[in-house]
């Protein structure tokens, strides 16, 4: 028997299904309600209040002046030119021990640190640890979280001495306070540090450390979610985690494969090693209208110059032709 209660239910539900529904039309915007298509992405420009990114829990960077962060920024463009050097070179060598020498020299170049599988006879890859990584103490999560593991300082907190990426994530922190960060650079580049940051971020990544709850624990996360609303060629793309962590990745497999005396075979994924260097350091012409411009997928460490420049960050652009 069904009470009288669920009875009353089910006769007011229509009613307030229609009251929510006239509500809905009087409050909707009459531009949304003649385009029913419109995408969350392009409703967000019509909003009067923008969403602020997710919290950044690092600080790497952040206090460098425009004249540091464009030496950094140097150094980096230098290190990418060498790796790219040894690899070209590796495509001629005449013994898989040239192909590998070269594939250490750009493991080297990427996070300061020898891989110790060339001299030291490692079968893995050294690499340096998370808090290094992504410069945190620990101490920005959760008071249960830093009661079990502490907040010990990273090992190492100067970029120069954290190859390639230490130097891009360092002169991030300085590109987020001069742009409107990394999570609004990608829908819209306003401004030259607004172009120079979404190029870096092809370069090293769109990742960054933030923090996510675990039951009621606040831990540590690397996330993407930020750029939720990429498109799909975004997410198919290697930009999001970063062309210079793919060409690392194919220094590992080079370093890891036992080649024999197949010395045709590593000068292959040396070429391979030379094509993502190069796309570190040229970009690419992801639309392809004839322009590399520093937008996501796009922009590489020559146009993160040229924007950086134009952004008021000190750094010397004679000789950004391709390389």
């Amino acid at each position: 028997m069904v009470s009288p209660t669920k009875n009353l239910v089910r006769s007011v539900r229509p009613a307030l299904a229609l009251l929510a529904g006239v509500l809905a039309l009087l409050t909707t915007d009459p531009a949304q309600a003649q385009n029913p298509e419109t995408s969350p992405r392009d409703r967000r420009s019509q909003d009067a209040v923008v969403e602020p990114g997710p919290q950044r829990v690092s600080k790497f960077g952040t206090r460098l002046s425009n004249t540091e962060a464009g030496a950094l920024l140097q150094e980096m463009r230098e290190l990418t030119e060498q790796a790219l050097a040894a690899s070209r070179a590796a495509e001629q060598a005449t013994s898989v021990q040239e192909v590998k020498a070269a594939a250490e020299r750009v493991f080297q170049a990427v996070w300061g640190i020898p891989s110790g599988m060339v001299d030291g006879g490692a079968t893995e890859v050294r690499e340096h640890g998370w808090k290094t990584r992504w410069q945190v103490t620990g101490a920005e999560f959760d008071p249960k979280w830093i009661e079990r593991l502490g907040t010990a300082p990273p090992e190492i907190t100067d970029p120069r001495q954290l190859g390639i990426m230490g130097r891009g994530r360092a002169v991030r922190g300085r590109l987020e306070q001069m742009s409107a960060g990394s999570s609004h650079v990608f829908a819209s580049q306003t401004r030259p540090a607004d172009g120079a940051l979404a190029a870096l971020n092809n370069v090293i990544g769109w990742t960054y450390i933030t923090t996510g709850l675990k039951v009621t624990e606040v831990q540590p996360r690397i996330s993407l979610t930020h750029v939720w609303d990429a498109p799909a060629e975004f997410w198919n793309s290697s930009a999001d985690t970063g062309w210079l962590p793919e060409a690392h990745a194919q220094a590992i497999n080079i370093l890891k494969t036992n080649y024999e005396s197949d010395v045709a075979e590593a000068r292959r994924h040396a070429a391979g090693m030379r094509e993502l260097l190069e796309k570190v350091l040229n970009g690419v012409d992801a639309d392809q209208n004839g322009t590399i411009e520093a937008k996501p997928m796009e922009g590489g460490l020559n146009v993160v110059f040229s924007a950086a420049a134009q952004a008021g960050m000190q750094v010397r652009q004679a000789g950004l032709e391709p390389r």
